[in-house]
């Protein structure tokens, strides 16, 4: 394959591990491809990782109809370039549907206003983490997706592919009210309760993204800065954290993408396009359909 591009800058802000698979699943691909890459994870309060790129991938997962705010400082932060190209890829549990379809525009005019040509946007879809998961095979279909996921937008890039997408006007009024919703994030992360069977083993702060985490007399203490990501509940080795508020949003039985990646579905033969999926699925089913459509079948 041709590339359009050597050196290649990927950084993402990643919750409970989705978007960090596909950031290195990326890496992986690219470098199969001969490309040079630079791989930066995106926490609060990082310092960033200079380095000279012809193509900056930036992957996040969607929150609050938007990026995480930790996704927006470390744009802020960013140098001021002439023209590189940039690719952003968001990542969700519903796909492009309303009202995703203008989470990527905030990201995109700061890259802008950092002098960086945003000329491809695509949404990844991964298992839903949030209140329910996806239901039948869909979880485990999503996981066997991936690859082929990235394989497509790799190849675009390569190739040089611009590809903007056009949101829906009535998103974007759901984007800016996504604040409403960061701010609850706030609220509900503060009011994390810590079980009388956590072993203070500090998991939980090494692994908080937005280091909205501390020990505090031996016990672990939440602050204002939650992005919602639910990374310290489903992770905690102890299972000794359960949300103070708002308990329907985390997912009863757990959520860990390689426990998903291993359930393989009943009837695997059964063509993505037949498989039956309730009104919310829908744009989940879609994103299915189209990357099984573009391998030349439904497997």
């Amino acid at each position: 394959m041709m590339n359009t591009y050597s050196n290649i800058k990927i950084a993402y802000y990643s919750g409970t591990g989705g978007t960090e698979l596909a950031a290195k699943s990326f890496q992986s691909r690219l470098e199969t491809e001969g490309c040079i890459c630079t791989i930066e994870k995106i926490t609060d309060g990082m310092d960033h990782d200079q380095c000279d790129h012809g193509l900056l991938l930036l992957l996040f997962p969607v929150h609050a109809f938007n990026a995480p705010d930790a996704v927006y400082k470390w744009i802020d932060g960013l140098d001021t370039v002439k023209r590189i190209s940039a690719a952003v890829v968001s990542v969700s549990g519903a796909g492009e549907v309303c009202p995703n379809t203008a989470c990527r525009v905030s990201s995109i005019k700061r890259l802008t206003k950092k002098g960086y040509h945003v000329l491809y946007e695509r949404m990844i879809v991964m298992p839903s983490n949030w209140v329910a998961p996806a239901p039948g095979p869909l979880p485990y279909l999503l996981m066997q997706a991936l690859p082929k996921a990235v394989a497509q937008i790799t190849s675009d890039l390569l190739l040089g592919i611009c590809k903007k997408s056009k949101p829906f006007w009535f998103d974007r009024i759901f984007s800016m009210m996504g604040k409403l919703e960061t701010f609850g994030g706030h609220y509900w992360g503060k009011r994390i309760k810590v079980l009388e069977h956590c072993t203070k083993c500090g998991w939980c702060v090494g692994h908080c993204p937005s280091g909205n985490i501390t020990m505090l007399n031996g016990k672990p203490t939440f602050a204002d800065q939650c992005h919602f990501c639910l990374k310290c509940i489903y992770g905690c080795p102890s299972k000794a954290l359960e949300p103070g508020t708002c308990k329907f949003v985390v997912i009863q039985e757990g959520y860990c993408l390689q426990d998903i990646s291993k359930k393989h579905p009943q009837d695997p033969q059964i063509p993505v396009k037949d498989l039956k999926a309730g009104l919310f699925w829908l744009g989940v089913k879609k994103y299915l359909v189209s990357l099984s459509s573009n391998q030349g079948g439904n497997k």
